[in-house]
């Protein structure tokens, strides 16, 4: 399974609205979402009701954080016959809240979407970019997978307790590094980030670890480790899923030899526009074959519409030769 964007809706009932008094606040319950905590926050102020998102993301003795978003608030009846709504932009990167403290005025929403005393607040999340959140553990492979496991391979500092013959049947490096030598218990690999690793093995047991943010390391190692699975599916995610430019994308088809991805891609262009967006390139980060293909596109585009130039100046001549223009 490849992951979906980063994308949620966080949904309330809000009740006892009328009762709310100037500068009083209501708080939906907090859902912790891609590892970061949020809710929705209502307000009454100056007779307008406001309507905003809020990161719990608490600040400690750590990294710098940010969150970037897009949004969509809606405000709603509950039957959902009335709906106002609002579209946002905002990048989080302590604990604080976005949104409007005039959404619409006091009177409109006692008037027009008031039901049982209650109204329906909906905020749809697109997450952009994230940096210096961890992704939440999708599987675990610590201490508590020990039953389970026959070996212990430390990376980057930390002990993943794994199957050999599991990892040696999607690994030719494994193969060699683990079934060669069976009395091996612990082994150490050098040169290699816990948190790609982490990933990488996330994906071989089935879960969705591959996004914008994780596919670069994944792919890394699984190239470093000759794992064709998790190659495959990073390709399926960069065709299906990615909003990667065309040009990024062919730079990850020159580093780990994508065969799909680059079909793929150079289906997409089929137009000068679409070779000019690829425009300048460093000849070290594409792969030969797409060079010489973008090359003979590039003179089937050319020549195209050269034809269609000299086919409508050929019209034009022969309206001027029988006088319809003047």
């Amino acid at each position: 399974m490849v992951a979906t964007e980063k994308k949620f809706v966080l949904t309330h009932i809000f009740k006892n609205v009328s009762k709310m008094k100037d500068s009083d606040f209501l708080y939906s319950p907090e859902e912790n979402l891609f590892n970061v905590p949020w809710f929705m926050l209502i307000a009454r102020k100056d007779d307008h009701f406001g309507v905003f998102l809020h990161c719990q993301k608490i600040n400690e003795a750590g990294p710098t954080w940010s969150v970037d978003t897009q949004n969509t608030i809606r405000v709603k009846t509950l039957s959902a016959s009335k709906v106002s709504s609002e579209i946002f932009k905002h990048k989080f990167e302590k604990n604080e809240g976005w949104g409007y403290f005039k959404f619409i005025s006091w009177d409109t929403l006692t008037n027009d979407y008031l039901i049982d005393d209650c109204i329906i607040v909906e905020i749809t999340v697109k997450i952009t970019k994230m940096t210096g959140i961890p992704k939440k553990v999708l599987r675990s492979f610590d201490k508590s997978a020990e039953e389970f496991s026959d070996v212990v391979l430390e990376v980057g500092g930390k002990k993943f307790y794994v199957l050999k013959k599991f990892l040696a049947s999607h690994s030719t490096y494994f193969n060699a590094l683990l079934l060669g030598k069976p009395e091996m218990s612990e082994v150490t690999i050098q040169d290699t980030s816990s948190v790609d690793f982490q990933n990488l093995l996330e994906v071989l047991y089935g879960e969705p670890a591959i996004d914008e943010d994780t596919i670069d390391g994944i792919l890394t190692l699984a190239h470093k480790f000759t794992m064709p699975l998790p190659i495959q599916k990073c390709e399926e995610f960069l065709i299906e899923k990615s909003e990667k430019s065309v040009k990024e994308k062919l730079k990850l088809v020159k580093k780990y030899q994508l065969k799909s991805l680059k079909t793929h891609c150079l289906s997409k262009i089929n137009t000068p526009y679409g070779i000019n967006a690829l425009m300048p390139f460093d000849h070290n980060d594409m792969d030969p074959e797409v060079v010489m293909a973008l090359l003979k596109k590039s003179l089937a585009t050319d020549e195209f519409y050269l034809d269609c130039i000299m086919r409508f100046t050929v019209i034009c001549l022969i309206f001027i030769t029988v006088g319809l223009i003047i």
